[in-house]
């Protein structure tokens, strides 16, 4: 049976978590008491008995900023994996607590569609984690995974990530692993997921804002003008690594690509990205579709295409720099989306919605 509701969040990109008084450059996520008040309102009072799903649409979790061992490693192996999901549900047991009693109340359940930074859930071991330390079993069946496909759809509404519309964050589905000659398989990472852990992580001691900049490659032309050192030793490193894991590499652990691929990599690096375009191509060759929901760019968007076909992008929890013109500043709205069954109508209704929850006194500021 349809759900009455379902939520969509995507991009929370929660890493390890830091202590209050310090500061970890690697953590995005700074909402956990926020998102439980949200995970209690659509769980309780009106929502208690009602058939509520919570779609997690990608980069939940943010495994391309954790450390394993101390270093930010490109072998993600599933005990790596595993590692790492353990260090993010440890670093914020309040999203821990609050989805467990989420799930925990009545006709609640939860989807999870991976994105590029949290794809380590294509590992059974992660995802039998995942499902114990919020329900208590390895195999409970109110948290289901994507991970057979790239999307989600259902009663004409598709939710997709969106990394696999990008050259530079896909990710081959059909060579997932890199298994020959290794000891243990290992994800097969595009070029977009080596430059956050060797170029970006290196990076944010010294900048801690340079990845929540949209578009980057505008913050970059800006960069190569007023802060030019820098600009040039980020070049010289992503050159660097590019040769490094994609040429001088051992042959079994080689993330080949094919020569369009890499075109459509430089070309899209250094243009804006255009998912209003990707939403409008989505809707106009499925005509059984009339709403896509997306996540990845962060940047939350309701666009309507005709009388009848919507795209949803829900944006992020995590702050926002936008050099975008019609976006530009500091973003920080708490936006999901959801999906209404209103009774009599042949469809649900697909909207955006802002969080914000109870006043608060204050707040910490963890980077200005």
């Amino acid at each position: 049976m349809a759900a009455k509701l379902k939520v969509i969040i995507s991009d929370f990109h929660i890493g390890e978590g830091q202590e209050r008084g310090s500061l970890n450059p690697w953590e995005n996520f700074h909402h956990d008491d926020k998102f439980a008040e949200l995970l209690r309102y659509y769980s309780t009072d009106y929502y208690e008995d009602e058939d509520v799903e919570l779609i997690i649409n990608g980069d939940f979790f943010d495994f391309l900023q954790v450390q394993y061992e101390g270093e930010f490693t490109d072998i993600i192996t599933e005990d790596i994996a595993v590692a790492k999901l353990k260090a993010c549900l440890d670093g914020h047991p309040t999203v821990t607590r609050a989805l467990a009693a989420f799930v925990e109340s009545p006709r609640k359940r939860i989807t999870y569609i991976p994105g590029n930074h949290d794809i380590d859930l294509v590992f059974p071991r992660v995802r039998r984690l995942f499902r114990e330390l919020v329900t208590g079993s390895p195999l409970d069946e109110r948290i289901r995974f994507i991970v057979d496909r790239e999307y989600y759809e259902f009663d004409g509404v598709q939710v997709h990530h969106g990394h696999q519309l990008e050259a530079m964050n896909s990710f081959d589905m059909n060579r997932i692993f890199l298994s020959k000659g290794l000891p243990a398989p290992m994800l097969n990472l595009p070029w977009g997921s080596i430059f956050i852990l060797k170029v970006l992580n290196t990076l944010k001691e010294r900048r801690p804002y340079i990845d929540r900049i949209q578009p980057f490659s505008l913050y970059l032309y800006g960069a190569l003008f007023l802060d030019t050192r820098f600009a040039m030793q980020l070049c010289a490193l992503a050159l660097y690594q590019f040769l490094k894991t994609r040429v001088f590499t051992p042959f079994s652990r080689k993330r080949r690509s094919s020569v369009l691929k890499t075109l459509k990599t430089i070309f899209e690096f250094s243009a804006f990205p255009d998912f209003d375009f990707h939403g409008r191509k989505l809707l106009e060759k499925q005509d059984h579709v009339h709403a896509v929901l997306l996540g990845h760019t962060h940047l939350a968007k309701v666009r309507r295409f005709g009388r009848d076909k919507i795209y949803v992008n829900t944006g992020t929890w995590t702050d926002l720099i936008s050099l975008d013109i019609a976006a530009f500043g500091m973003r920080n709205e708490l936006t999901y989306a959801v999906v209404e069954y209103p009774e009599g109508e042949a469809r649900p209704r697909v909207g955006l919605k802002a969080w914000t929850g109870y006043h608060e006194l204050w707040r910490d500021i963890n980077f200005a």
